[in-house]
């Protein structure tokens, strides 16, 4: 991912950690980490900020349509900024809440052909945690996923 894309994909979910309000929302439109098969995985360039968010699943090929992202919380957490970027580094669809787990399009159990987004294409992931001053406090690795 090249670094213009690192810090754009940052300062969306670093605005959205600014915002306030309760709730889920749902929008369409560390150094040296490893993904699950060893390979390197570029990590959130955030300076001052020391957590690490643990990606846990879906994983990076065969996660189909609408994967469930699933990641590890944070001590400091109250809530958790996902966002799903496309290979040209545009955001596919974004969340916000306490979950440490969503489906992609935010509705579990939705049945594949029912409206929302799906993953058709390869996309990369990202979580960032923030607490309740809403200060993001963690930042995860920028993870490849596709279906």
């Amino acid at each position: 991912m090249s670094r213009m894309r690192e810090v754009l994909l940052l300062v969306v979910l670093a605005l959205a950690a600014c915002t306030s309000g309760d709730g889920d929302r749902g929008a369409s439109g560390g150094p040296g980490a490893a993904g699950p098969e060893g390979s390197p995985v570029p990590a959130i360039d955030a300076p001052g900020v020391e957590g690490r968010v643990p990606l846990l699943a879906p994983p990076e090929v065969g996660a189909g349509e609408i994967p469930l992202f699933e990641w590890g919380a944070v001590a400091a957490a109250a809530t958790y900024r996902l966002a799903v970027l496309d290979e040209g580094g545009d955001v596919v669809w974004a969340w916000e809440g306490e979950a440490t787990s969503v489906p992609l399009g935010g509705v579990a159990d939705r049945p594949e052909g029912e409206p929302g987004p799906v993953l058709e294409e390869p996309a990369t992931w990202s979580v960032v945690a923030v607490d309740r001053e809403g200060r993001v406090v963690a930042v995860s690795a920028i993870r490849p996923v596709a279906p």
